[in-house]
């Protein structure tokens, strides 16, 4: 692969460096310590040996502190004797060490059953983890920070039971797509997201190192809280806080390097001449011309090579905290580039965040503001050729082609002669700009009063904008005989979309006797505008991209939608001796988006738990099972991401038609679809039974659950005769769909000496099935792979959404008997165009021909499971975290390997093509010959892989420097690492990558387009963390 040294990266990278060297520099002087004296190191744990890090840790009397690291270590100047250091943690009893002359201690701390709950956070609130009775996920800061994800969703990947998180693209940027407990509908299964109490469209946008903690509620227990936005799960986000004490300053930075994880095995130029004059040989046709001496041609041109290079990546962030008793406050910023392994593409994003509280007596204020700037520069689409974006032109493009022709316009070359027109992707990189940019802000402030003792009265303004451009100028260019575009073109957009919402929540919380109880009710109005406008323009002068120096065609348009939500929402939690448990939630909702007979929907839930290790008659077992809650819940949840305006009638303009004598044309307007105005929310009810398990103080951990899903009233288009007069089909509540599965996660954590580690797995399933489709009969096809061919899935009752089904292979014709013996029930061939060495396909139908019509289940786009497995550790000062994760059992339509096997276009072939079938040779790749007379490139099952995969997601391994050291540094802390990301993947998939997700479409899922896709890269990267 070609590596082209570039001094612009080279600049770059030094005007990092200097800044950051910089920056220590300024710090140095303010952050020394002049006065004499001595050190004390040391590591603080939980019962269990677990490291604990951000422990304050404080010279009692004075306002000296520190805190622990990712390690749980920490380092304190101590001037004084006698001495007493406190250790106080979220959720653990605070504990006092006499020092008596130690100069290092280790410390373990008790959880603190009282205050255990404030780690778990729910909507609207926290609620003690021993009363929790919903099925809640955590996930902790330092699994977020340790995966080298460029993305939070990325770094979740694998480490929640039950949510599927594949990738939206590799390209620069992209973020992930998130299925939580499998797919619920045909439309929107996107889960809603919460970031510090305020609704955000994605999370992908905030550093990972502004996290403290992510929990995934997926059952009704949990979610129905939020109502009509629920039924695909909820991901609360809670970015982190400061602490009182001493002002920390924490400095993280990394930079690394990305190379292609995978390259396709495709002809070289000799190759695919040989073959290509094979293929033509077997129909009867004249060789190419370009083809005629392969001898000559040698290797050609490497298009994968050309267009991949080795790309750099980095990150620097720096946050600042602290506070004193009753005020706090955390402010951070952080810069990240990532250039593509793909020329030209690349993204960097901007962060800020500032978080505070105060409180003053019984009053308490706080805000959050989260501001990003990300400018992405994407891949072309494709110009309208075969090959599609520039990722499938280098894998598809004839190597016998050029990439530079100095004497066309633009300066490249291009295919010519009667081949198929797949683009020069490096002409396609080159000669399109397309760049997006995106300012978002999350914001949010509110005030809290308690009223009486356990009465808490609070209101919470919240508020994002996302406002987005977008730039795509193409530059007139001659590539070859097949590609022209004469004039220079600009396209530009603007989207602005606004988030407005006030909640207004009462709070009451009481414990007597043996009873304890947590009640909540409030109101919320949401409103959400969205404005889009667009503008283009034609021949612009060389050079020029603005648009008023156009001499052609200037369009423009736009559109805005505008919706709103108010709801009504309470829940009670009740415990009784901390042994038996209530929890009770309802939520009314009413949706601009829904007609006014239907505009308010109901969503309740009820849970119950049961903690079995809190009962009298289990405490002989209490030294071992120190854990054992049983759950189940019942609940309805909905989902109104819908669109705006489904239940209003649309009309299209600028339609034309012609009638009269004299065959006038007059212009006028048609209604654009027939609509159904009492169109409801879908609704999911969903069941759920669950236990948590802790065995030897919670050194085993498991939690598991069963779950049951339905979804009713799913929103269809109806299919309706031509003649009813309308443009497209009316959408109805007209689907059902039930979904189940299990899922559980398991944590052990063991020591030995100076060895503490912890290995993790989790385990999902999730199965679906259609039960009702539109008016009964209806099928639903999707996930067409390539520029031919029809559709790869399909829905309909009975079966899974978006399922495999194809027309099946039944091995190769070897003679002409074989052919001859491929017959109907009367005799006739099935299959006439077929010679030995083609495919033979199953009649399925009987009907005596191959068609659509004989496809038959085979197989399912959704995995049987998904799995993820960690392990971490650390060795005195050396540290390591590895990490595996996969799928098992899901298949893959690979439209990519179906141009690269077939013979019925001109395009280039993949290394297998040299193995294809010949009468001498009988092999199982069918024979070359062009044009592909017995269609043997059909859709089919010999398209279809195993799609299972087992990947090596990251691999870090780390130093924190000792203790003696960091003081003569003035650093409280400083951990240096190197880590990798995607090492290696095992799979039997052909194509670049088996995580290849899904578009917007569920029905999509599984499908492998080859030409809209962006491969996956394998990184290495070293970083450095410093806390002052």
């Amino acid at each position: 692969m070609k590596n082209k040294f570039h001094p612009l990266l080279c600049c770059n990278y030094t005007a990092a460096c200097v800044r950051f060297c910089l920056l220590l520099l300024c710090l140095w002087p303010v952050l020394r310590l002049h006065a004499q004296e001595r050190t004390v190191t040391g590591q603080v744990q939980d019962m269990a040996g677990r490291s604990l890090p951000g422990v304050t840790v404080s010279l009692k009397g004075t306002s000296k502190g520190a805190v622990t690291d990712a390690a749980g270590r920490f380092t304190l100047a101590v001037d004084q004797s006698p001495a007493t250091l406190v250790f106080s943690f979220m959720g653990y009893e605070t504990k006092e060490v006499p020092l008596e002359g130690n100069a290092s201690v280790t410390v373990k701390l008790q959880e603190d059953v009282k205050k255990l709950g404030e780690l778990v956070v729910v909507g609207y609130g926290t609620i003690k983890r021993s009363d929790l009775t919903g099925a809640v996920a955590s996930v902790k800061a330092e699994d977020l920070t340790t995966a080298g994800s460029s993305t939070v969703q990325r770094a979740l990947q694998g480490k929640v039971a039950g949510v599927q998180i594949e990738s939206a693209g590799g390209n620069p940027g992209a973020g992930a797509r998130v299925m939580i407990r499998g797919v619920g509908t045909l439309n929107n299964n996107t889960p809603l997201y919460i970031v510090d109490g305020v609704q955000v469209t994605g999370i992908d946008n905030l550093a990972p190192n502004d996290i403290a903690s992510i929990e995934v509620l997926k059952d009704a227990s949990a979610a129905a809280i939020y109502g009509s936005r629920a039924a695909n799960g909820v991901v609360l986000v809670t970015t982190k806080s400061g602490t009182p004490g001493r002002t920390t300053i924490r400095l993280n930075a990394y930079y690394g390097v990305q190379q292609l994880a995978k390259k396709l095995d495709v002809l070289n130029a000799a190759e695919w001449a040989r073959v290509s004059n094979a293929a033509h040989d077997a129909a009867g046709q004249a060789r190419l011309q370009i083809a005629r001496n392969p001898d000559s041609l040698g290797a050609g041109t490497d298009w994968q090579d050309e267009i991949y290079r080795t790309a750099p990546i980095q990150s620097y962030e720096l946050s600042i905290g602290g506070g004193r008793e009753g005020s706090v406050y955390s402010v951070s910023g952080g810069y990240f580039n990532q250039d593509g392994i793909v020329q030209v593409t690349g993204y960097n994003r901007v962060n800020l965040r500032v978080k505070s509280e105060t409180t003053k007596g019984r009053f308490t204020f706080g805000e959050t503001a989260i501001l990003t700037r990300e400018r992405w520069t994407d891949m072309p689409g494709g110009w309208g050729g075969q090959g599609g974006n520039p990722v499938g032109s280098a894998a598809k493009m004839i190597p016998v082609f050029d990439v530079y022709d100095p004497t066309a316009i633009g300066g490249f070359a291009g295919a010519y002669g009667p081949v198929v027109n797949v683009a020069n992707p490096m002409a396609q990189l080159h000669l399109e700009s397309i760049k997006r940019d995106s300012n978002k802000v999350i914001t949010n402030v509110y005030a809290q009063a308690e009223l009486i003792k356990g009465l808490t009265y609070k209101i919470n303004l919240g508020y994002t904008y996302n406002g987005g451009y977008g730039y795509d100028y193409q530059r007139r260019y001659q590539v070859g005989t097949l590609f022209t575009q004469k004039t220079n073109n600009l396209t530009e957009t603007r989207n602005e979309a606004h988030f407005l919402m006030l909640e207004n929540t009462l709070n009451y919380s009481n414990a007597f006797g043996k009873h304890s109880i947590q009640a909540l009710a409030g109101y919320a109005w949401q409103q959400n505008r969205y404005k889009y406008t667009y503008a283009s323009a034609q021949d612009l002068p060389d050079g020029i991209d603005q648009m008023d120096a156009a001499a052609g065609t200037r369009n423009s348009g736009g559109n805005m939608t505008e919706s709103r939500l108010i709801s009504l929402l309470g829940r009670v939690v009740y415990s009784y001796d901390n042994r038996y448990l209530l929890t009770a939630s309802f939520r009314r909702d009413g949706s601009s988006r829904f007609a006014p007979a239907n505009r308010f929907g109901n969503f309740p839930s009820i849970a119950l738990g049961w903690n079995i290790a809190n009962e009298a008659f289990f405490a002989p077992l209490a030294s071992t099972i120190n854990q054992l809650k049983l759950r189940a819940s019942y609940g309805v949840l909905g989902n109104q991401e819908i669109g705006d305006y489904r239940y209003q009638q649309s009309i299209a303009t600028g339609l034309s038609y012609v009638t009269g004598i004299d065959q006038h044309k007059w212009f006028g307007a048609i209604q654009q679809s027939f609509v159904d105005p009492n169109i409801k929310w879908e609704n999911t009810s969903t069941f759920n039974i669950g236990t948590d398990l802790g065995l030897w103080q919670s050194k085993l951990t498991l939690s598991a659950d069963y779950y049951r899903k339905r979804t009713t009233d799913i929103l269809l288009e109806v299919p309706i005769p031509g003649s009813a007069g309308a443009i497209g089909n009316p959408v109805v509540n007209a689907g059902i769909i039930r979904n189940s599965g299990f899922e559980a996660g398991l944590s052990y954590n063991g020591q030995g000496n100076n060895f503490t580690w912890q290995a993790t797995a989790t385990i999902a399933t999730a199965s679906n099935k259609v039960e009702q489709l539109g008016t009964g009969g209806q099928i639903i096809t999707g996930g067409q792979p390539s520029h031919h061919g029809s559709a790869t899935t399909t829905t309909k009752v009975g079966g899974e959404v978006g399922a495999f089904y194809l027309v099946k292979t039944d091995g190769i014709f070897n003679s002409a008997e074989e052919v001859q013996a491929h017959v109907d029930k009367d005799g006739n061939l099935i299959q006439p165009n077929a010679q030995p060495g083609d495919i033979r396909f199953v009649d399925a139908n009987g009907d005596g021909q191959i068609s659509d019509a004989d496809k038959v289940y085979c197989g399912s786009p959704f995995p049987d499971f998904t799995y993820g497995l960690g392990l971490n550790g650390q060795w005195k000062n050396l540290d390591f975290t590895i990490f595996f994760q996969g799928t098992y059992g899901n298949k893959i339509y690979n439209g990519l390997r179906m141009d690269l096997d077939g013979m019925n276009l001109e395009f280039n072939y993949s290394k297998a093509t040299l193995n294809a079938w010949t009468p001498e040779n009988h092999t199982d790749f069918p024979r070359a010959v062009i044009n592909d007379p017995n269609y043997n490139t059909r859709v089919s099952d010999r398209f279809l892989e195993n799609g299972s995969y087992l990947r090596l997601r990251s691999l870090q391994v780390g130093y924190t420097i000792p203790g003696a050291v960091m003081q003569k540094l003035s650093l409280s802390s400083f951990r240096a690492y190197v880590s990798f990301d995607n090492l290696f993947t095992i799979t039997g998939y052909k194509g670049y990558n088996p995580d290849l997700g899904r578009t917007g479409n569920i029905l999509d899922r599984g499908v492998d387009y080859g030409h809209v896709g962006y491969p996956l890269a394998r990184t290495a990267t070293v970083g450095i963390q410093l806390g002052f």
